[in-house]
C-alpha cells in the first residue's frame, strides 16, 4: 500500500500518495491518432469561452483546484513563437538542480524557461545541432554524480541526444542487433527494423535511460547506460505491439516514479489509452487503481502522448478532444487510475487555437503547482483552414474553494 494523503504538493519523481474524490463529467476522446491524419477540431463558441474555466479543475483529496492562465509568465521572443508554431511536436522538462524548465524548438534552438519562469531564450554556446532540425519529442532532465543532463527523444532525426546543457555528451542511434537481452528485438534490429524514439527517461536506481519507441512497428521499450564514459544500447528491452503480441500500441511517453519504495518506469501507450508500470528489466507490475491485467486503462478513447508524475497525480495531454471537451484537447488529471480532473487551454482568452495537447510538465514553485502545457499544430486542419497552433502556455493551480 501507499501511503496516506499529504495536503502540500509533492515534487517529481518521488512516492506518491492516494487521494479520494472525482470530478464529475464524462472523459473520451478520439483513437488511433498519429501525425500526418486530420485530427478535426471545431473552434469554442462564445458560449463556452463564457464558462471558459468551469471544467479546468481538479481535486486533491478533498480540496479542489482550478487552473489560472499565467499570462504574464513564459514570454517568448517573435522567432521562437513563429518556429513553435511550424513544429512544437514537442514535451518539456525541469532541470533538477537549476529549475529550468527546457526544450528543443525544431529550426529554432535549445530553449530554457528561467527558474521564475518569466522569459524563454536560446541556451548560450548550444552545439548547432539543437538548431539544424531535432526536436524534443520526448525530454528528461536527470542528475548523475551531481551534474545535470538533459536528454531529448527526436522523432525528427531518430535519436536520443544527451547532453550537459548546450554541450552534447551522448547520441543513441538505431540499434544494430545484439545489444539487448532479448532475442526478438535483436532480430528486428538486426534485419533494419526502423527506430522511432517517442520519449526518454532516466531511472536513477538502475542508472539506465529508458526509451520507448511508439511510432516504430517494433514499438518498444529499450534501455542504454553509460560504458567508460559512452551512451550505449545495452541489457533490457520489452515491448512490442498488441498486433503482434506485445502490450503497446504506440508507446508514446515514459516517466519514472516510485510505488511502494520501488522504482517504476510508467508508459503511456496511446492509441488504446494505457498506463502501464514495469520494473527497470521490463517486469510488467500491478499499477495502483489498474485492472487485472495490472495497466490503468483511461476513459473510452482517451490518447495519452505524454505523461507528468506529481504528487499522486498523473497529468495526461490527450492528443484528441473528449466528448465533453468543445472540441479540444485537454490534458487529463489522474490519481489511483481514475480522472480527478483535467486542465483544457484552449478555454482560456488567447489560447483557442491549443487544439492539440502534446507535452505537460507539472512543477512546484514555493508550494504552489504550475503547469507547462505544450500544444502540437496539426498540418491537416491548418491547410483545411481549422487553423490551430503549437503554443506553449502556463497555468497555476489555485483553490477554488
Amino acid at each position: 500500500m501507499r501511503s496516506m494523503p499529504v495536503i502540500s504538493f509533492a515534487p517529481k519523481k518521488i512516492a506518491r500518495v492516494l487521494v479520494a474524490g472525482l470530478i464529475a463529467g464524462s472523459f473520451a476522446s478520439d483513437s488511433n491518432a498519429h501525425e500526418g491524419h486530420d485530427h478535426s477540431a471545431t473552434q469554442l463558441t462564445a458560449t463556452a469561452e463564457a464558462e471558459a474555466t468551469t471544467s479546468s479543475t481538479f481535486q486533491i483529496g478533498e480540496k479542489t483546484y482550478r487552473w489560472e492562465h499565467r499570462a504574464d509568465l513564459g514570454q517568448q521572443s517573435d522567432k521562437m513563437m513563429a518556429a513553435a508554431k511550424g513544429g512544437l511536436h514537442n514535451n518539456a522538462d525541469q532541470d533538477l538542480k537549476t529549475n529550468e524548465i527546457v526544450t528543443v524548438v525544431s529550426r529554432f534552438g535549445l530553449v530554457a524557461l528561467d527558474a521564475e519562469m518569466k522569459e524563454w531564450t536560446l541556451v548560450e554556446d548550444q552545439d548547432p545541432k539543437f538548431a539544424s532540425g531535432m526536436n524534443s519529442h520526448g525530454a528528461d532532465c536527470f542528475v548523475v554524480d551531481d551534474e545535470s543532463y538533459w536528454a531529448f527523444a527526436s522523432t525528427n532525426t531518430g535519436e536520443v541526444v544527451i547532453s550537459k546543457r548546450g554541450e552534447i555528451v551522448g547520441v543513441l542511434k538505431s540499434p544494430k542487433g545484439g545489444e539487448f537481452d532479448d532475442d526478438t528485438i535483436n532480430k528486428y534490429y538486426s534485419d533494419g527494423g526502423r527506430f522511432a524514439p517517442c520519449d526518454v527517461v532516466y531511472a536513477p536506481e538502475a542508472q539506465s535511460l529508458i526509451v520507448v519507441t511508439g511510432y516504430a512497428p517494433g514499438d518498444y521499450a529499450l534501455t542504454a547506460k553509460n560504458v567508460d564514459g559512452t551512451w550505449q544500447w545495452t541489457g533490457a528491452a520489452w515491448g512490442g505491439k498488441t498486433s503482434q503480441g506485445g502490450p503497446f500500441a504506440t508507446a508514446h511517453g515514459v516517466e519514472v516514479g516510485t510505488i511502494d519504495g520501488d522504482e517504476v518506469v510508467e508508459v503511456a501507450s496511446r492509441s488504446h489509452g494505457r498506463i502501464y508500470g514495469f520494473t527497470a528489466d521490463g517486469e510488467m507490475i500491478q499499477m495502483p487503481g489498474g485492472t487485472e491485467e495490472k495497466f490503468i486503462q483511461l476513459p473510452p478513447r482517451s490518447n495519452p502522448c505524454n505523461l507528468s508524475l506529481h504528487g499522486d497525480e498523473m497529468y495526461l495531454p490527450l492528443l484528441n478532444p473528449l466528448a465533453d471537451s468543445n472540441g479540444v484537447a485537454p490534458v487529463l488529471i489522474v490519481a489511483d487510475g481514475k480522472p480527478v480532473g483535467r486542465l483544457v487551454p484552449a478555454e482560456y482568452d488567447g489560447l483557442q487555437y491549443m487544439h492539440h495537447m502534446h507535452g505537460f510538465c507539472a512543477v512546484e514553485r514555493d508550494g504552489k503547482l504550475f503547469g507547462i502545457a505544450l500544444s502540437w499544430p496539426n498540418g491537416g486542419e491548418n491547410k483545411n483552414g481549422k487553423r490551430n497552433d503549437g503554443q506553449i502556455a502556463i497555468f497555476e493551480a489555485v483553490s477554488a474553494e
